[in-house]
């Protein structure tokens, strides 16, 4: 109850912070926040952990007594005792109803049936019988041990499935800046050549200068090319905040945006992998969700050995019977079904001699826990391997950053110093258009490098499931 009463409020928190959104542009850390508490698929992964948690409960509840109740109501069979074939009968009603009763060697009728019902008498009976656990070999405790375990297993998993959120709420975050800037870039790149247009359209009015017609036509072609990129840049910028808007669920904001901080390169301390690998082994939901799954299977196995031994219980029985016509003889050899009003303890043993089949499936998983060992060894491989693998992306991301990003400033001062030149008649269009073509690769190059450094720091805090880089 704590717990969903804490997820109502962030969830409020998080409406609020979006209807804010209209005169305020989302920041990463309120982004993370807003789909915490508002993405579909982490709702649902946290049922299933409550649901796990019923499991543990059940399991529990296991050492309770357990059994049955059992309560009847209808009409009443008319049956009465009869000893008139007996010497000494009275002949007074009273006292022969006294004698037939205390002699009851047969009755009225042979058994009950719809011609013997009175329908203006009732007959109730209640029967209660309880089962109470004492001693059962273990079975309930390892049934104990395998559903904590798998309430550990379904956290890690809701654990792993908030982190696969986080990081594709970073991605698309990252995208719609890369996407800004490249806007932002070619909207620059623009200015240059709609000036140096209107120069070559000056010069070819007035025939002056040296441009020529396919000067003109050299530009319109850079021009198209750079219209086509920027339609390509929105179109890059859509589908991230499409991909954010998927990532916060149908609460999304409508008009939703990020921040206008600029684009830069996350900073990330220069470790060894090895200390990356290290920090998955302790720290990754999935490292951990490994350990705990082989701990349930190994209770299972633990539980099904178990199921071989009975079980030694206390038993209680009590009923309460009443037939309004009927008699009630006293005779403690007889059944007395109709009339009746007793309660008994007893210990007994519990067992179901399907031994071979017991037998069977606790070798069977048994067999499946050692199963579950060598599986996650094979998985912490993996693991282990996409480490090194967003290791290595960062790190050629960060170098590749540092290179194309002297390159960038190169091409920003050649552009610069060529379209003053072109602007004075000192240099041609084919250097400007040259010019111009190299600074909007190397910094559309840089920008992408920027792009994939952060992507894969956020991809390495992913696999090794820590945010310390």
């Amino acid at each position: 109850m704590v717990r969903r009463l804490a997820a109502s409020i962030a969830l409020l928190t998080a409406l609020l912070g979006a209807a804010s959104a209209h005169a305020k542009k989302l920041t990463l850390p309120e982004l993370l926040d807003l789909a915490r508490a508002t993405n579909p698929g982490l709702h649902a992964s946290a049922a299933v952990t409550d649901a796990s948690r019923a499991q543990v409960t059940e399991a529990w509840t296991y050492w309770l007594p357990s059994g049955d109740l059992l309560s009847l109501l209808a009409p009443s069979p008319n049956v009465q005792c009869s000893a008139s074939t007996l010497p000494g009968r009275p002949t007074d009603p009273a006292a022969a109803r006294a004698f037939d009763i205390a002699n009851c060697v047969q009755t009225n009728a042979n058994e009950v049936s719809l011609s013997n019902v009175s329908f203006s008498q009732v007959f109730t009976r209640t029967e209660l019988h309880l089962v109470q656990p004492v001693w059962d070999f273990g079975k309930i405790s390892a049934g104990l041990a395998a559903a904590r375990a798998g309430v550990d297993v379904s956290r890690e998993r809701e654990a792993g499935a908030r982190a696969d959120v986080e990081l594709n709420v970073r991605k698309a975050y990252y995208g719609i800046k890369l996407a800004r800037e490249l806007i932002a870039t070619l909207d620059e790149g623009g200015g240059y050549i709609d000036e140096a247009q209107k120069r070559i359209e000056s010069d070819l009015a007035k025939g002056t200068g040296n441009t020529t017609v396919p000067d003109r036509l050299r530009l319109r072609v850079t021009r198209a090319e750079v219209d086509a990129r920027l339609q390509e840049a929105k179109r890059l910028e859509a589908i991230a905040r499409d991909g954010l808007r998927a990532m916060l669920g149908p609460d999304a904001p409508a008009d939703l945006d990020v921040d206008d901080e600029d684009f830069a390169a996350v900073e990330v301390k220069n470790r060894p992998v090895s200390y990356y690998e290290d920090q998955a082994r302790f720290n990754r939901p999935e490292a951990r969700l490994l350990e705990h799954a082989v701990r349930a299977k190994h209770a299972l196995a633990d539980l099904e050995r178990r199921k071989e031994y009975p079980d030694l219980v206390l038993i209680a029985s009590g009923a309460l019977a009443y037939a309004g016509g009927a008699d009630d003889p006293q005779n403690a050899f007889m059944n007395h079904y109709l009339h009746s009003s007793s309660i008994g303890v007893a210990a007994g043993l519990r067992m179901q001699l399907d031994l071979g089949p017991k037998i069977a499936r606790a070798s069977r998983v048994r067999a499946e826990a050692i199963e579950s060992e060598y599986r996650r060894s094979e998985a912490l491989g993996g693991i282990l391997f996409e480490v090194r693998k967003a290791y290595d992306e960062l790190t050629e991301a960060r170098n590749r950053t540092e290179a194309v990003h002297k390159g960038e400033r190169a091409g920003k001062s050649w552009i610069s110093a060529v379209s003053q030149s072109f602007a004075v008649g000192l240099a041609e269009s084919r250097d400007f258009s040259d010019a111009l073509n190299a600074f909007f690769q190397m910094r559309a190059r840089y920008l992408q490098a920027v792009f994939d450094l952060n992507v894969a720091a956020s991809t390495l805090a992913r696999v090794t499931g820590t945010s310390d880089l």
